[in-house]
């Protein structure tokens, strides 16, 4: 008789699964103790249904996706209470065969994430306009969820949903200890007004800047008596922000993430100085399309954030000279450094290897003729775990760089992502078979994760880069391989 794992133990396995909905949903029809184990992993949180995949790159469909969402819902109208089925059979809005399914689980206690807008925009998809439906399983979520985690509520369109939800028995409750919200700035001031009042343990705060800021945004942030994560987003409309930064300075004590996106327009004139009041940061992430960072270029030369470990700039940068000035005061801690558009000076490249020595993960571009600033920053960069670049024209050769790793790479390195959207791979089955071949050999021995994103090239050498791949897969030197187009 095969051995059966104990309840706890398939949690302890199924928790790494928790963000593959795929295979976790593949775990719900092994048995029914499998599936009573996944399926409140599953249900924590529903709302997002992407798949991935490990591995071999499949194909995102997003026919996939959009297919789950009548599930989801065939299985919310089931979980309804039995008024609720009622009173919507009397609307004619649910049929007979509708309201009689029965779930064979309370899955809605599962839930610890809650998505408004989704919930609203799956109806919509489906009913087109039933605001009554909505409103019964809003009002449900309520009442069966003991206690949220994170909430989601984007006025996205006409057909929003409307923010008495906050007033239904049982908000109180289940909103209580909310730790993460994300919004837009133009909710209504009565949703922040009832929010503030109910919720004081906010962990997280993403704010999407659109239209307006709602004028008891600044009130949910005072409010707040231990804010770590804040992400502020505006990608169109000129929008002034400026009222809310006294409240989020007020957490300057507490913050140690702060990311900042916005569009190559509309962050002009945006203030940005509010950024140095937060010196216990341990990620800072700033990403505009071009380079704004006027306002704060005196401040980043002189600034210390002595726990700063995370640092990105996925766009544009502040100049060399500042960012070596930047890295001279705050490199020590760095473990991750994530820079796109680098002009790629000598100067930044030897101030990353004297001034970071204890980097883990590297993003940053290599030009053909900076093959030796590569090398400075592998011999010392002990380290270092994972480079993430670009291939192009004219920047370093697949070859070269695969070269240099197998060569002066340190002990721990063990990941490359190369991105290609611009041009052609030029790398070949052989130049790929030389660095495992040399992999293999070195000691300590470590397994290979390789990521190539954007991947072209001739289907000669597809099949035959794809063929190199899976043959040290099997034999423990690849650990994982991802092409996608």
């Amino acid at each position: 008789m095969p051995c059966q794992l104990p309840a706890d133990c398939l949690n302890e396995i199924f928790e790494y699964l928790e963000r593959d909905k795929v295979t976790l949903y593949s775990c719900l029809l092994v048995n029914r103790l499998w599936c009573e184990v996944s399926v409140r992993i599953l249900w924590r949180n529903v709302w997002n249904a992407k798949p991935i995949a490990y591995g071999r790159i499949r194909p995102y469909s997003r026919h996939r996706r959009l297919k789950v969402k009548p599930a989801i819902l065939n299985t919310l109208i089931a979980c309804l209470p039995n008024n609720s089925k009622t009173h919507l059979l009397e609307k004619g809005i649910l049929n007979s065969t509708q309201i009689s399914k029965t779930p064979l689980f309370d899955y809605i206690s599962f839930c610890k994430v809650l998505s408004i807008h989704v919930i609203g925009q799956m109806i919509i998809d489906v009913f087109k306009n039933q605001k009554y439906l909505t409103k019964e399983i809003i009002k449900m979520f309520m009442n069966k969820i003991s206690s949220v985690k994170k909430l989601s509520y984007y006025t996205n369109n006409s057909n929003t949903v409307n923010l008495s939800f906050l007033r239904y028995p049982g908000a109180k409750d289940c909103l209580t200890n909310l730790s993460k919200l994300s919004c837009n700035s133009n909710v209504k001031p009565s949703f922040f007004y009832k929010l503030s009042q109910m919720c004081h343990n906010i962990q997280s705060l993403t704010i999407e800047f659109k239209g307006v800021v709602s004028a008891g945004l600044k009130d949910l942030i005072s409010s707040q008596n231990n804010l770590k994560h804040l992400s502020l987003t505006q990608t169109y409309g000129i929008i002034d922000w400026t009222d809310i930064i006294p409240s989020l300075s007020k957490h300057s004590n507490t913050l140690i993430k702060l990311k900042i996106y916005g569009s190559e327009y509309y962050y002009r004139n945006r203030p940005l100085s509010f950024v140095t009041k937060f010196t216990n940061l341990q990620e800072l992430v700033l990403s505009f399309h071009y380079n704004y960072f006027n306002e704060l270029n005196n401040k980043l030369q002189t600034i210390i954030f002595p726990h700063l470990q995370i640092l990105k700039f996925p766009h544009s940068c502040p100049e060399d000279e500042i960012l070596i000035k930047f890295l001279e005061n705050n490199g020590k801690n760095l473990k991750e450094l994530y820079i796109v558009n680098n002009n790629d000076s000598d100067s930044l490249n030897l101030a990353i290897a004297e001034f970071c020595p204890n980097m883990e993960s590297l993003s940053i571009l290599f030009k053909s003729d900076k093959l030796e600033a590569l090398k400075v920053i592998l011999n010392n960069c002990q380290q270092l775990k994972s480079i993430e670049t670009q291939y192009y024209p004219s920047l370093l050769s697949e070859k070269e760089l695969l070269e240099a790793l197998a060569k002066y790479s340190p002990k721990n390195f063990r990941r490359l992502k190369l991105i290609n959207y611009y041009s052609d791979s030029k790398l070949v089955p052989e130049d790929l078979e030389e660095f495992l071949t040399n992999w293999k050999n070195r000691v300590p021995q470590r397994s290979f994760s390789f990521i190539f994103k954007g991947f072209k090239n001739s289907l000669e050498n597809k099949e035959g880069i794809k063929r190199v791949f899976e043959k040290y897969e099997k034999l423990g030197i690849i650990s994982k391989f991802d092409i996608s187009l």
